[in-house]
């Protein structure tokens, strides 16, 4: 089947940032999952510190992007 337009995807853009690039000292108490993640077709940018954090507002991010599609 050939379509005209890709609508059957939701697309995520996720940077994660690095405390060992930053210079930030890594210890029990800074944790390492720091990031954004961006809607590509809305531009929403969601912030998140933990890997908790990332899972849940990805899902909530997918979830808003199926009700509208």
């Amino acid at each position: 089947m050939k379509t005209t337009k890709a609508n059957a995807t939701n697309n995520f853009l996720v940077r994660v940032w690095s405390k060992k690039h930053y210079e930030e000292k890594m210890n029990q108490l800074t944790n390492i999952y720091r990031g954004t993640i961006t809607e590509l077709k809305s531009k929403r940018v969601e912030h998140f510190h933990s890997a908790g954090e990332f899972l849940k507002k990805l899902e909530v991010m997918y979830k808003e992007a199926e009700k509208r599609r």
